[in-house]
């Protein structure tokens, strides 16, 4: 990915002059020439003289070459006098990138040169001076000077390399950075005396000869200035009658508002406490830290997350003026959280770090049946989910306590998100289900979702069903036991496909009236008072309308096997 390519009219001169010996010299006016040595390329060229090496692809446009890879000794390279970096100046590199973090750099007082739009940085990419940073809400970026100092600018911030000059190659380098908005923290590395390194806000500086602090300006152009180690001068950015300057130490901070003046000097709050944060964090949806509760009206949390234990690829970072943290989901994977305290004032304490782990794919089915805590029967009862698409199964666990410790069930299915709990005994349990990745065993499982409670009921049950049939309309009568309600089906078949009858009763008795004379099936369902239905009783045959019965009470029969019907 390009970075911008940017002018600056005080370039021309000086690169002439400094330029004159190596291959390049004075052009018609808005451009420099290089003679091409043998194995140079265009990308060596851009290296070499540009403010922003890969623009070298504008020098093939240019010039209209086909090949940049092949150049022709000898042969001339017309290069624009606002691509070319002025003497002196040292380029920053952008190390890491997150989110859609661009720069930009203004045209000067060069009319014929117009204000290039923001470009998408990458890693990689160099950056000068004069370049406009700007990092979305989203985003973090972390640069490296050629001193070897590092700055990171963090989520939604504009921030500007006022400049970025070494006197000669080995000697001390002069870096000026303006915040207009947001935070940025530096990592400034020792440097001889007549060293610069500076931190602008609207109306105070911050500047250090060797030390690690974060500078973050406010919406008013306020300046909070903490300082982790060595010694930060701060000071009006303009002179100003009765204008303080505060040399801040390691563990302190300074507040100094837009006007530059010096608001308090205070120690840092501490470190926070981690150690409550979870190892590992299974929600597909959010990253969600639950921090210790703020004691103090107006304190936050400064809360960054990189994928390395140095916190330097930070994927995600803000700043929350509450306990809860929450951040847009994460690849799964190991992380480190770096988190700050950060008092009423803007001040950033001591970062404290924890390793943390994310796994939440492949996602877990949704749960159908029984709802949260509802209660099913040992012999017929079901577990059942919503496979998720895509998933090579569903791994099942049930266990008797809310931990799952002590895991009663352990089951794998392929195709079919449910699973019968025959063998349970009557108790209460926990269910929990997660899905296995397409070819992967349970080794690759995704996270389970968090388990569910139910109970395994005694099954409500009609027990011995006696039958009155000495009339014309048969009554059946059970014991009601545990049960509250009943249901009866009668049909004239044994696998009840013909139903001519299915009620609800309220007691336990039914008497088979209203059909015509024949020959039925008849069974019986008992429900608790929570609607909690047990099996269907086995079906009892049963005949409708009076028969002929002999002394002893059985029914006689014709030659054939009918019942004798009474008239």
């Amino acid at each position: 990915m390009s970075t911008p390519g940017w002018s600056r009219a005080a370039a021309a001169f000086a690169l002439t002059m400094v330029l004159g010996g190596t291959g390049a010299w004075a052009a018609p006016p808005g451009f420099v020439q290089h003679r091409v040595t043998a194995g140079e390329t265009l990308a060596s060229i851009g290296e070499r003289y540009l403010r922003t090496p890969t623009l070298w692809r504008d020098l093939q446009s240019i010039n209209n070459i086909a090949d940049p890879q092949k150049l022709v000794p000898g042969s001339i390279v017309k290069l624009p006098r606002r691509l070319v970096r002025p003497a002196g100046m040292a380029v920053a590199q952008v190390e890491f990138v997150q989110g859609a973090t661009t720069g930009t750099m203004h045209a000067g007082k060069e009319a014929a040169a117009p204000a290039p739009a923001p470009t998408p940085l990458a890693a990689g990419d160099a950056v000068t001076e004069g370049t406009r940073l700007s990092v979305p809400e989203d985003g973090y970026l972390r640069l490296k000077l050629a001193d070897g100092s590092v700055v990171r600018v963090l989520a939604d911030s504009d921030v500007e390399l006022k400049r970025l000059r070494g006197k000669r190659p080995g000697a001390s380098y002069q870096s000026v950075i303006e915040v207009q908005k947001g935070k940025v923290e530096s990592e400034v590395a020792p440097q001889p005396r007549g060293r610069t390194f500076e931190v602008q806000a609207p109306g105070a500086v911050a500047s250090v000869r060797g030390t690690r602090f974060d500078v973050a300006v406010g919406h008013e152009g306020q300046m909070c200035a903490a300082v982790t180690e060595g010694t930060v001068l701060m000071k009006p950015r303009k002179a100003r009658r009765n204008g303080k300057t505060a040399m801040v130490a390691a563990g302190q901070g300074a507040v100094f508002d837009g006007k530059g003046q010096l608001s308090s000097r205070q120690s840092l709050p501490g470190a926070p406490d981690l150690t409550p944060l979870p190892q590992e964090f299974q929600d597909p949806d959010a990253l969600t830290l639950a921090m210790a509760p703020l004691t103090v009206t107006g304190s936050g949390y400064e809360v960054r997350i990189a994928r390395d234990e140095r916190l330097h690829e930070v994927v995600r970072n803000g700043v929350f003026q509450s306990e809860k943290v929450k951040f847009a989901a994460l690849e799964d994977g190991d992380y480190t959280v770096g988190v700050r305290t950060i008092n009423p004032d803007g001040l950033a304490g001591p970062e404290s770090h924890r390793a943390i782990r994310v796994h939440a794919n492949p996602v877990p089915p949704l749960y159908q049946s029984p709802a949260p805590g509802g209660r099913v029967i040992s012999e017929a009862g079901q577990l059942v989910c919503s496979e998720v698409a895509g998933s090579g199964g569903v791994l099942f666990e049930v266990a008797s306590d809310a931990d799952f410790r002590n895991v009663r069930l352990h089951e794998v299915r392929a195709g079919d998100c449910r699973i019968g709990i025959a063998g349970l005994p009557a108790g209460d349990y926990w269910w929990r289900v997660a899905s296995l990745p397409r070819g992967g065993g349970e080794a690759q499982r995704g996270p389970f979702a968090a388990g569910q409670a139910f109970t395994v009921a005694v099954a409500p049950s009609t027990g011995v069903v006696d039958i009155d049939d000495s009339g014309e309309s048969p009554t059946l009568h059970w014991q009601a036991g545990s049960a509250d309600k009943f249901r009866g089906q009668l049909a004239r078949d044994e696998a009840f496909t013909q139903l001519v009858a299915d009620v609800e009763l309220a007691s336990p008795a039914w008497t088979l009236s209203g059909q015509p004379r024949g020959q039925y099936f008849v069974r019986l369902q008992a429900r608790d008072a929570d609607g909690l239905a047990g099996p269907f009783s086995p079906a009892r045959r049963v005949r409708i309308g009076a028969v002929v019965r002999s002394g002893f009470g059985d029914g006689l029969t014709t030659s054939d096997g009918a019942p004798i019907e009474r008239p």
